[in-house]
This record gives structure tokens, sequence and C-alpha cells, in this order.
């Protein structure tokens, strides 16, 4: 498989992952990104090749900023599908979580995320300002 067949493949996989997360048809994101849910097909099974104002449309459409819409969590488009969002899905979790809640509890959720993740140098480096 060619390397421009492996981007396609995995910007398919997650285009696909990032719409089935905003519970999304292929019709409803190509509506709002104002394209065909044809179009929106063909990108997500690597035959279709947006170009950079249709990109930006699937972003905004997604809300996703494009430099996340790009961030491949796969590595290999050989194969099924393995969570082509699973980190981001996660992330916005996360933030959903936190959104809101009182400076001290975020403060230890990430002191508790630092401990479990093993990041003991970004604690060393926040008491430091």
């Amino acid at each position: 498989m060619s390397e421009d067949a492996s981007v396609q493949i995995l910007f398919g996989r997650r285009l696909r992952a990032l719409r089935s997360l905003r519970e999304l048809t292929q019709d409803q994101l190509g509506e709002r990104a104002g394209v065909s849910g044809k179009f929106i097909g063909q990108i997500e099974r690597g035959s279709g090749n947006p170009s950079l104002l249709i990109l930006a449309r699937l972003g905004a459409a997604l809300r996703v900023e494009l430099p996340e819409l790009l961030r491949f969590e796969e590595i290999s488009a050989e194969g099924k599908p393995l969570g082509a969002a699973r980190a981001y899905a996660a992330k916005e979790m996360v933030t959903g979580y936190l959104a809101g809640r009182p400076a001290a509890d975020v403060e230890r959720a990430l002191r508790i995320l630092e401990a479990a993740l093993g990041d003991a140098e970004a604690g060393v480096r926040r008491s430091r300002r």
C-alpha cells in the first residue's frame, strides 16, 4: 500500500470515528460541511481526497480543531480500525467532567492523573511557578 493511500485510509478512519462520536450520519455531516453525504462516504473509505477548505469545514462541522482532525491515533492503515478517536473521546469526557468544577477539584484531579501516569516532573514544574 502506498503512503498516499495509507494517509487517506487513516484520515477516513479518523473522520468516521469523530463523526460517530458526534452521532452524525454521513449525510448530516455532509450537510453541515457543505458537501454530499456520498463524498463523506468516499473520504471515510479512503477514496475521497478533500481539499484544505473541505478539511476546515469538516473540522468546524464536527467541532474539532483542524490539527486534532488530522491527529491520527492509529499508526497502520492495515487491518481493522482500532480506536481512531479513542484518546480524543476520552479527553472530551475528562474535559466535560472537569468543566465548571472548583479549581481545587481540578488541581486534585491533575495530581491524581500525574500520580497514575507517572509524570512526577509535571508536579515539580508546576511547583516552581
